[in-house]
């Protein structure tokens, strides 16, 4: 097997792994938000995410003892956790008190457009028309997914879920531009942290009660969300950036509300209509060509392995 078929392969695991962990969030949430306030929520959420890799840097630092130390990016590592936890996770979570879940899948589902365009606009980064027709019909079998007949009005909730899809894009580009190079787990652990500290700040001084899952099934379903669901899905997710690029990788987060519906056809017995198989289709094929994305020299565009400029 070539390095570029192994390389091929390796990404498309670990996008449909990542994206399926993105999608079972949804379910799961909705569960926990029933028994804990939001924001308080996301801080424990990603509290218990770190405190879950820990136990993975320790055999790493143990088994690389005699390793020269490594300078911590401590700069581009808080940037990741503003953006990428507090950021995303804070402006989604204050939204959803004054909008519905539907109409926030779908604007957060903006993420790969925002960062086609900030790619575009910052980096300076081309964008093959394919990739584009790839992502319009990708957003549309998304909100054909949820129902656009829900989509009605644009208020304050909505721009603050759009502001979460923003921060997550410009997090996106902040690993791809700064070739962040970190030991993925490294970076998992510190932005969630970081980003969960800030979080934290920001539900004490809204004046936001802590509380804690106290059910048996939230229990399950928070401890679901905060490792595999969160500390798996993140490595998973820088790992598959440092192999695909940032338009490219961000394309298949399209894939997550469809996961979120199977999982909830599968957990709650929602029965999938007419409009939501179609919505599929087209997420499928709007996938199928940012895959097939080239970059102005002809090749597929990646980063190296490695995350190394």
């Amino acid at each position: 097997m070539s390095k570029q078929h192994y390389d091929a392969k390796r990404y498309w695991l670990l996008i449909l792994a990542a994206t399926f962990l993105f999608g079972s969030t949804f379910p799961s949430s909705k569960i926990v938000l029933s028994e804990m306030p939001p924001l308080w929520a996301a801080v424990a959420r990603f509290l218990v995410a770190s405190a879950g890799i820990a136990p993975i840097l320790l055999w790493q630092r143990l088994h690389r003892r005699h390793a020269a130390s490594q300078r911590r990016p401590w700069g581009i590592l808080i940037l990741i956790g503003l953006l990428q936890t507090a950021g995303s996770m804070g402006f989604l979570n204050i939204g959803l008190r004054s909008t519905t879940p539907a109409k926030a899948a779908i604007l957060m589902a903006c993420t790969p457009l925002i960062v086609a365009l900030m790619s575009r606009l910052a980096l300076k980064e081309k964008i093959h028309p394919l990739a584009a027709v790839g992502l319009a019909l990708a957003f549309f079998g998304v909100a054909m997914c949820i129902g656009l007949n829900k989509l009605d009005g644009f208020g304050a909730g909505d721009a603050l879920v759009l502001c979460g899809a923003a921060c997550w894009a410009a997090s996106t580009l902040v690993v791809k531009s700064s070739r962040i190079a970190i030991n993925v787990w490294v970076l998992t652990f510190w932005q969630m942290l970081i980003g969960s500290a800030f979080l934290a700040l920001l539900a004490w001084a809204v004046g936001e009660a802590p509380a804690l899952p106290h059910g048996d099934r939230a229990l399950i379903a928070f401890l679901w969300l905060a490792l595999p669901a969160t500390t798996g899905a993140m490595a998973l997710w820088f790992m598959a950036l440092e192999l695909g690029g940032a338009v490219r990788t961000s394309g298949f987060l399209f894939l997550s509300p469809l996961f979120a519906t199977l999982i909830s056809f599968a957990a709650f017995g929602y029965s999938l209509s007419l409009h939501e198989l179609a919505g599929g289709v087209l997420i499928g094929i709007g996938i199928y060509l940012v895959s097939k994305r080239l970059d102005a020299a002809g090749r597929p565009h990646a980063l190296p392995a490695d995350g190394k400029a």
